[in-house]
């Protein structure tokens, strides 16, 4: 039966299984976190330099006045603009003390007439 000289004591072993599944576990997921993928893409051989940027620049000021070519423009005359030059990639220049409300309207009026596709660029209430 039991030996009365035999003194109890606790088995380390599952403690040390458990140990040990956290440190695999900790392991594992530290080796995901770095990128998966690098993709080196090779360079052009026959690209062709632009000099000029076809490019519409609408600024929209922290007042929420718009500008287009040094000019002020009312809301109107948004879709005229864009209409003018349809193969110009439209950049928005906008403050970052803009009321939300005129990016809004711009970004309406660019959705039609230049089917979604537009710049957006911020600059400091400074300028």
């Amino acid at each position: 039966m039991f030996d009365l000289d035999d003194e109890p004591g606790i088995d380390l072993t599952p403690l040390i299984d458990v140990i040990f599944m956290l440190l695999i576990f900790f392991i594992m997921t530290t080796t995901f976190s770095r990128p998966v993928l690098d993709i080196l893409l090779p360079a052009a051989d026959n690209a062709e330099t632009s000099h000029e940027r076809q490019e519409q620049i609408i600024t929209i000021k922290a007042d929420g006045s718009l500008f287009y070519e040094g000019r002020q423009l009312q809301k109107g005359d948004l879709a005229s603009v864009m209409e003018a030059r349809p193969e110009a990639i439209l950049n928005l220049y906008v403050d970052q003390k803009t009321p939300f409300e005129a990016f809004v309207d711009v970004v309406d009026v660019a959705k039609v007439k230049k089917g979604g596709r537009f710049v957006i660029s911020t600059q400091s209430g400074a300028n």
